[in-house]
Parts: structure tokens; sequence; C-alpha cells
């Protein structure tokens, strides 16, 4: 077969080759190649509209990636200045460390740590079966266990019972046994109390909270397999000046601040602090111009003598607009230089934390009006500007880019029925030339029969003669 044309949509049509007898077959092979030729002329036209309209939807599809980005980073300056701009310190920070959640607020606190308290420490007693291998033997022959915990800060005090079942009879699957069920209150660990000549695993247990909690375990007798080797204790803390005992070295100071307990320092209370930081705004604000710079270089390459697949489009000034806009923003007199940042003769902006600092940034009251939210200040101003581009519904970027798609759909559509027709005529025309050979190549037999058999009498008669 021969090529006729380039690949359409991954489609390649080509010329059959005609392999007739008759003396006229290279004259169909002609007529066949002619006729696919003429065929493909609205399919060229096609294919030309396809490749214009992938070359712009492809220039779009890189703008609107860039404008999301540039959306989603004005998005975050919310929480910039929101729950994620606060942070806690202490004075000491040696003594605690501080998580802030939901419903923190900025405030003062005063934190005494008097005792981190400790949990309660049991092991096996040493007259239980020896172990020295825990994956083949065990401190008991039993193979279900009653485990007991007393937590006074639990349960209003009450024992709680369950039964451990470890069908395997060995150390190992016991412990497992009391680490996969639930509400027991303690977990368990292996220990080798013994030396390397001469182990001696035994099992231990440690309360999950901390206080006087006791622990007890029977097995194959009503004997207690278990020995306390270190009782429990509360922490012990106080929050403005008022004394408090814990079951956790984590305690929630207010609404939002849990503070985990360090180190005691008992009558040396230190001072904790809620304050707003404006390290997020900054890290923020960073990727903001990032974002904003990304949208600068897509629309640069939509210019000049190697302009892109938009060059001359309204959706560039458009966007170009939509910049400007972002950048011209002022509120009582600011304007973004006093985020710290700078525009250039390029276009582009740059974050300078040091104008930050000297602007808006030296106070979060004035950061946090001029950003504003999704309903005021910059933030909504911004947010507002990109959607005439970027809403679903409305965003005119969003529609071209639909409407592209849509026409994109339809060519290749288009294109693949055309293709299936040239075929198709093509594959009809050869049969029709196929048949037209063959009886051109009898008559052209016969003839050329008849010829020799004239002759042939022809030169009889003579001879004859």
């Amino acid at each position: 077969m021969n090529s006729i044309g380039s690949a359409l949509v991954s489609q390649q049509i080509t010329t059959l080759t005609f392999n007739g007898q008759s003396k006229y077959s290279a004259s169909y092979q002609q007529i066949l190649q002619k006729a696919v030729q003429n065929s493909t002329i609205k399919l060229s036209g096609l294919d030309d509209s396809l490749n214009v309209n992938q070359g712009r939807l492809s220039a779009i599809q890189s703008l609107d990636s860039a404008l999301t980005n540039l959306q989603t980073s004005i998005t975050s300056l919310t929480t910039a200045v929101g729950s994620t701009s606060l942070s806690a310190h202490a004075a000491n920070p040696a003594l605690a460390s501080f998580t802030l959640g939901a419903g923190a607020n900025a405030g003062s606190y005063e934190l005494e740590v008097g005792d981190l308290g400790a949990a309660t420490q049991a092991i096996s007693k040493s007259s239980n079966t020896t172990v020295t291998d825990p994956n083949s033997q065990n401190i008991d022959s039993a193979t279900s266990f009653s485990l007991s915990v007393t937590d006074p800060d639990s349960n209003g005090g009450a024992v709680q019972t369950k039964s451990i079942n470890n069908p395997s009879g060995t150390l190992s699957g016991l412990v497992n046994a009391i680490n996969t069920t639930a509400g027991l209150g303690v977990t368990a660990s292996i220990v080798n109390v013994g030396n390397q000549s001469s182990p001696d695993y035994r099992l231990s247990l440690q309360s999950t909270s901390l206080g006087a909690v006791s622990v007890s375990m029977t097995g194959s007798s009503s004997t207690d397999l278990l020995t306390m080797t270190s009782p429990g204790h509360n922490s012990a803390y106080k929050v403005a000046g008022i004394s408090i005992n814990g079951t956790s070295d984590t305690v929630e100071l207010a609404p939002g601040l849990t503070a985990t307990l360090l180190q005691a320092s008992p009558g040396n209370p230190t001072a904790v602090k809620v304050a707003n930081s404006t390290g997020s705004a900054q890290s923020a604000l960073q990727q903001m111009a990032g974002a904003y710079n990304a949208v600068v270089d897509q629309l640069n390459a939509q210019r000049g003598t190697n302009a892109g697949a938009l060059s001359g489009d309204s959706l560039v000034t458009l966007a170009q607009q939509t910049l400007s806009k972002i950048n011209q923003y002022t509120n009582n007199g600011n304007g973004l230089s006093g985020l710290g940042l700078q525009l250039d003769n390029t276009g582009h902006l740059s974050f300078d934390s040091s104008s930050f600092a000297l602007g808006l940034g030296g106070n979060f009251t004035n950061l946090s009006q001029f950003l504003g939210d999704a309903t005021s200040g910059f933030i909504n101003y911004a947010t507002s500007s990109v959607n005439t581009l970027e809403d679903s519904n409305t965003g005119i970027l969003k529609q071209t880019e639909k409407n592209l798609n849509d026409q994109v759909t339809k060519l290749t559509s288009s294109i693949a029925d055309q293709v299936r027709q040239v075929n198709a005529m093509q594959q009809r025309l050869y049969d029709q030339l196929a048949q037209s050979d063959a009886l051109v190549y009898r008559i052209t037999s016969q003839s050329d029969f008849l010829q020799q058999m004239f002759q042939q009498m022809t030169a009889n008669l003579i001879g004859g003669a």
C-alpha cells in the first residue's frame, strides 16, 4: 500500500496497491490514488482545524492550571492570618511543649509543673515457670488468663476484669493477646531479667494512664502471677495557681491549647503566651508571589516573535488585566508593597521580608485587616478578580476551555467518520477496478489467441500454396 498524506488523528489513510493482470493495471492504480487524494481534501481541512484547536486548548489548560494555583495561594492567606497564625511559647520551654487546635485564642497563662506523674509497672513473678524461649514457653500452663485492672480515676475506681485467651501457649502469644484486647488500660511487653547464657523472660505490664493503678492476673490457679515493681501516681500541675492532678502528661490548659509536661519544677511557675505570628503569612505570601509569577510566564509565552497558540487572543489581555487588578490593590493607603511584595519591570512579584516587617507585618491587626477573608479585604478582591476567569460556571477561561474541548471532540469524531468513509469508498472502487481489470485481461487474452490463430492459418495457407 502506498501512503497518501500524513497521519490524521492517529489514523492513516493509505492508497491500496492495485495488483492487476491487464495492461491497464498501472492506470487503474493512478485512478485509485487520485480518487483517494480528492476525498481527503475535506479531511485535511478538518485536520488543520483540529490542530489549531488542540494547540489553543493546550495553551489554555496551561494558563488555567497556573491561575488555579494562584487562586489556591490567595485562599491560603485566609488560614495564614487565622488559626495557623497562632503560636504558643513558654518563658521556660524546658517545662512543657504546646499544641494548638480548634478553639485556640491569643492569651496569657501561667503553668507550674509539680510532678510528671508515673505509670504503674508490674512484672511476672520469679516463682512462675522460668521462660528461656518466649516463642515456645509461657509463665503459666494456662491458655486462658484473667486480667484485672483497677484505676481510681476511671470507671469510678471499679475493678475491670477481662479474660485473655492464649491458645498458642507461649509468652509471645500472651503479650499479643493482651495488646489486642481493647479497653484493658495496660500494655504488655517481654523483658529479659536474666543474662545472655541464662535468659529469664518475663511478662511486663504498664498502665496506659498515670496514677495509682493496680494490676493482677491469674492463670491455672488463683495465685496472682504478677508483682508490682513501680507504683504509679498522678501528674501534678497548676494553672493560674490552681492545683490539678492528671492521669496523663498531656493536659489541656485552655480551649484549643494542649501542653505536654516535660520537666517538673515545683514552686517555679512559667508564663505561657499564645500570640499571633506572621510566620505563616510570610510563607503564604512567598507562595502567592511564585504562583503569580507562573501566570506571568504563561502570558509572556503568548507574546513576541515566538508567541504561542494564544497570540492575539483576548484571553491573554483579560488575564493580564486580572493580574494588574491584583498588584494595584490598595486599602487605607496600603498596597502590596506593605506586604513586602515588589513588582519589577518584567511584571514579576518578589517578596522581601524586611519590607514586610517594616510594613503591615509589623502589626498583626493591620495585616489581618488588610488581607481580610473570603468576604472582605485583599483576599476577597483578588479571589473575585481571578474568578472572572476561573469560576466553574461563569469564568471566561473555563467556558472557553469547555467550548474548545467540545470542538476538539466533535472534530475528532468527524475525522474518524471521514476516514472510515474514504477507506470504504476506496475499497468499493478497488473492487470495481479489479472486476474491470479481469474483464479487460480476458478480452485481451482472447484477442491475442484469435490473432495468433489467424496468423497461423495464414501462414499455413501461404505455405500450402
